[in-house]
């Protein structure tokens, strides 16, 4: 067995629990819940167990919303990667565990025991807590009420990193369920919005780096994420409630869900589309909007959204509308937020990816014709002349990455500067502009072209960003 007690990953990660708890059920499965190597897998649970409860009294584990909870910290891809082992919790009514100090051996074998039998055979013998109770396990406890911890969304915690993976995640669930003509489940979807909005209000920044410094990743997934990110960049300018944002959000991740009826060949294609291929790409508005009319209520305005994002502020795009003088609000978001990223990606080999800079420009340049001329003022103002994640030359010939939108001027943000000499090359200081007036940005560069890998790059903590 491995020495858990002394790995600080471990101890500060109490989803390994659960991450067992999956191991042990699916081996049960297959060789019976007698079998010898479950001992030995519930002996493993075991030690970590005791290395978490090394420093703490108890591990808190709960459900919400088909979401699993470790206190106030919402295990968002860890819920979509164990969703049997949630379900199978549901199917028993243990919305809560509690495994506090104390904890025998015996007791974690009882319970895992119990998570393996049949349901039915759990409900004869009175439910989990009963089961538990009757073998005398005194250090592990089961809940039936569901608590709500986003009643006091304040103290909840969210990491950037998982909320942007749990997004990944729920795109390709999303658009695996459209690709099969299934019906669409936007409650997980819903979720990670709502995450992804509590991170806008605590830590904007950690959602603009996860949306703007990547290696010009084209993956639909990653482009949903990301337009979802930049879309909601923009709402707290435009005193959004945050019903609107979720909406906003949830349309945000879907605008393109009709490409799932565009033939790979053409989708994917990576050299210059011929008319009648573009003809046919320029259908995915149509055919995303057929994909959502279902939809009720607030989540009608995803279908909106996906057939208007393309039309453009004087509706001079595709498809044709003739029966309003703009797109929806939320469609002109979208818009924005659907070209910066497209533009610094690309899957066409005979077309390089925009530095962001370039793709900012090219947004002011449309702005009122092309895009909303208030909008594209927000979203210059709140990303910067330099986009984070901009590869720039300052005076003098140094190289810097663009770390923070300039507090009051646009275009004098806060930059790491780069040794692009170094092996690998590494970031040596940091440079506020906006403080040091004599120094100022030259150009902004290709990061291709510099040999630099932006998203390798290590940068110093956070508060200097702040």
């Amino acid at each position: 067995m491995t020495d858990l007690a002394f790995n600080p990953i471990v101890r500060e990660r109490p989803v390994e629990v659960l991450r067992a708890f999956s191991r042990i059920r699916r081996t049960a499965a297959l060789y019976g819940r007698t079998h010898r190597v479950i001992d030995r897998f519930v002996a493993d649970a075991y030690q970590l167990v005791t290395a978490l409860l090394a420093d703490r009294p108890s591990i808190g584990i709960f459900i919400h919303e088909e979401t699993f909870f470790v206190d106030n910290t919402i295990l968002l891809e860890e819920s979509l990667q164990l969703a049997s082992l949630l379900g199978e919790f549901r199917r028993r009514s243990i919305l809560s565990l509690e495994i506090r100090r104390g904890v025998e051996l015996h007791e974690l074998r009882h319970f895992v025991d119990m998570l393996s039998m049949p349901v039915g055979e759990v409900q004869q013998i009175g439910g989990a807590a009963a089961y538990l109770d009757h073998r005398g396990v005194r250090y592990l406890s089961v809940g039936a009420t569901e608590a709500n911890p986003v009643a006091a969304r304040t103290a909840l915690k969210v990491e950037p990193t998982d909320a942007y993976r749990a997004g990944l995640r729920v795109i390709d669930e999303l658009y695996s369920q459209a690709a099969g003509n299934g019906a669409l489940n936007l409650h997980k979807a819903r979720v990670v919005v709502d995450s992804l909005v509590d991170i806008l209000t605590k830590d904007p920044l950690s959602l603009m780096r996860a949306a703007t410094i990547k290696n010009y990743d084209a993956d639909t997934a990653h482009h949903s994420v990301n337009v979802g990110i930049l879309a909601l960049f923009m709402a707290p300018r435009l005193a959004f409630s945050r019903d609107v944002m979720a909406t906003l959000g949830v349309a945000a991740l879907l605008h393109d869900i009709g490409k799932t009826r565009i033939p790979h060949e053409i989708l994917n294609k990576a050299g210059k589309l011929t008319d009648d291929e573009r003809t046919i790409i320029q259908q995915h508005p149509i055919l995303g909007a057929e994909m959502l009319r279902g939809l009720a209520g607030p989540s009608k305005l995803t279908m909106v959204v996906a057939f208007e994002h393309h039309a453009n502020y004087d509706l001079s795009g595709y498809p044709r509308i003739s029966t309003k003088p703009r797109p929806h609000l939320l469609a002109r978001l979208v818009q924005i937020a659907d070209v910066f990223d497209a533009a610094t990606t690309s899957r066409r080999v005979y077309r390089r990816p925009h530095t962001p800079e370039e793709a900012m420009r090219l947004i002011v340049a449309g702005a009122g014709t092309l895009y909303d001329p208030v909008l594209a003022r927000i979203f210059l103002q709140e990303m910067g002349v330099y986009p984070v994640g901009t590869l720039v030359r300052l005076d003098g010939g140094t190289l810097a990455v663009v770390r923070r939108p300039g507090r009051s001027s646009p275009a004098r943000p806060l930059v790491s500067v780069i040794d692009p000499h170094a092996t690998p090359p590494a970031v040596v200081s940091d440079l506020d502009l906006e403080e040091h007036q004599s120094r100022h940005i030259v150009q902004s560069v290709d990061p291709t072209e510099a040999g630099i890998e932006i998203a390798a790059l290590e940068f110093p903590p956070d508060e200097a960003a702040a």
